[in-house]
Order: structure tokens, then C-alpha cells, then sequence
């Protein structure tokens, strides 16, 4: 895609489809607010769709018009576009969001391939149902002011329950949703900027659980410092619980105590000793937990 400039009415944008998706022209130019006239030359006839300061305001493709038009463009994303700067629409048939609009074309386009059991593109990265979505600034706005998009059921409970902490595999379970139909609206909602995919996962640390002779709360584990700044960093929130896995496979939760220069142990009551029947200098997965009742 390249910048260009011409007399009169010059190009902002050209390029061909494929090597740029839609959506990520249409989020172009309306983070950029402009306004003119894009223009796919698509095998199935031109097609056009004019925008007002960002905004989708009018579209015309191979005989349909409007919203419609923009639908049948995102399911056939072929040809080279160009989009010229202050064109104005001749009429104004697109009544949704541009935010609104782009994620009704994806969302009819997954359930096509749903309905049609025809894989998705290959050329789209697959999401992990062990990956970690969080709220983009997209998804926080629109559950700030309820306006701008409408979700579907699917898409609201995955947008209220994405913390940054969950994997998609966890959110699936929680809601009773299908692990693989999740996936795919996660995808999605990737794809048209309500979520983000964490980067940065807490590592889990290997301690060694040690009698304290420091005095700790009933029911917390105390752990250095550092490594917990280093969990919060990554989660970029407060961390309160760690769970700690032990050989078996078993778990257990504690409440968390910051101590400082604790290093690779884990400093424990005798009475946590008792209760969750530990051995002196037993080796513990350590990592960061979310409580149930905060989720």
C-alpha cells in the first residue's frame, strides 16, 4: 500500500486487496477521519464506498447498494483500490458505524465459512485457545458509552469476561461456550480491534516451600518482590493470590504476602504447613491466581 498525490481530487491510499485486508483500510482511513471516495476495481465490477470524516456514508457493488454492498466486498476481497481524498458521497445509504459495519461483514463472513464447513483463510494467523485476550480501547468505549456497536451475545460475554488473565480455553469453560466457537469469535474480535492478544504471560516460578520466621497472615504464602513486580508487570494488574502446584498435580491457594529478599523460597506458616500437609523444602509451581469471585 502506498501514499500517492495527483491534481485535483489525489489519491491517499492505493494498493490491492490481499496484500491489505479491508478491514484494515476501512480502520485507516477512519483513524485518520478522512473523507472521498474508495474504489476497489474488483473482477465482479467496480465497486465504491465513500466516507465523511472516517465514517462509511455510502457504497455501491455489482448491482447492490449501501451496507449490503460493503457485505458482498468483505466476502470477496479482490482487486487493486485506490482511495482519493474529497470526493463527496452522492447520497448516503450506510446507516451503522463504521466500527459497527466492518464487524457485521467479518462476523457474516465467519458464520459463511461456519455454515459452509469451509476452513478460514490460512493466510489469517489461527488464534490458540491458550491465548490471553484483553479489551482493546475499541471494546472499552463501547462498553462505556453503549454506543457505536452492536455485539452479539457471543461477542459481549467474551468482551466482558477478556481480563488479560483468562485464557480462551478458561473463558469458554466459564460461560459454557465451545472452546473452537470461541476461538473463532475471538478471532474476529481481534481482527476488528475489540480485543487484543496478551503478549506477555506471567512466568511461573519454582520455590521451595520453607517454614517462616516471619509473621504471616492466616491463609498467604509470602513471596519475594521481585518476582512478583515481575508477574504484575506482565499482567498489568495487582496480584493478590498464588496458586502452587505441587508433583502430584494437586493445587493449592494462598492468599499473597510481599516479603522482601525471600528469593526462590516460598515462606509459609507451620499452620499452612499442617493444613495443606506439606514437607519442609518441597519443590512448588508458583504462579499467579484470579479468585473465582472477582472474575
Amino acid at each position: 500500500m502506498e501514499p500517492s498525490a495527483a491534481a485535483g481530487y489525489h489519491s491517499y491510499v492505493t494498493g490491492t486487496l490481499g496484500l491489505f485486508s479491508l478491514v484494515d483500510l476501512f480502520q485507516l482511513l477512519a483513524s485518520a477521519r478522512r473523507s472521498g471516495r474508495l474504489t476497489v476495481d474488483h473482477p465482479r465490477g467496480r465497486a465504491r464506498v465513500y466516507f465523511d470524516k472516517g465514517v462509511a456514508v455510502h457504497a455501491d457493488f455489482d448491482g447492490m447498494g449501501g451496507e449490503e454492498a460493503v457485505y458482498a466486498l468483505f466476502a470477496d476481497e479482490r482487486g487493486a483500490f485506490e482511495f482519493r481524498i474529497g470526493m463527496p458521497a452522492p447520497e448516503e445509504t450506510i446507516k451503522s458505524s463504521t466500527e459497527n459495519l466492518v464487524l457485521e461483514a467479518v462476523r457474516r463472513l465467519d458464520e459463511a465459512r461456519r455454515d459452509a464447513a469451509t476452513p478460514a483463510d490460512p493466510a489469517e494467523p489461527r488464534v490458540s485457545r491458550d491465548a490471553i485476550p484483553t479489551r482493546a480501547t475499541l471494546a472499552d468505549e463501547a462498553l462505556r458509552t453503549g454506543g457505536g456497536v452492536t455485539l452479539t451475545t457471543e461477542e459481549q460475554v467474551l468482551i466482558d469476561g477478556a481480563d488479560g488473565i483468562k485464557t480462551i480455553a478458561r473463558l469458554a469453560s466459564q460461560t459454557g461456550m465451545d472452546a473452537d466457537r470461541a476461538v473463532v469469535v475471538v478471532q474476529r474480535l481481534v481482527k476488528t480491534g475489540m480485543l487484543k492478544l496478551q503478549t506477555k504471560r506471567p512466568r511461573t516460578a519454582r520455590l521451595v516451600a520453607r517454614l517462616t520466621q516471619l509473621p504471616i497472615a492466616t491463609g498467604a504464602a509470602g513471596v519475594d518482590v521481585n518476582i512478583v513486580a515481575a508477574w504484575e508487570r506482565a499482567l498489568e494488574r495487582q496480584v493478590t493470590h498464588v496458586a502452587c502446584r505441587r508433583e502430584d498435580g494437586t493445587v493449592l491457594v494462598f492468599g499473597l504476602q510481599l516479603l522482601e529478599g525471600a528469593g526462590p523460597f516460598l515462606e509459609l506458616s507451620r499452620d499452612a504447613f499442617v493444613r495443606a500437609n506439606i514437607v519442609a523444602n518441597e519443590a512448588l509451581l508458583v504462579r499467579p491466581f484470579v479468585p473465582e469471585q472477582s472474575q
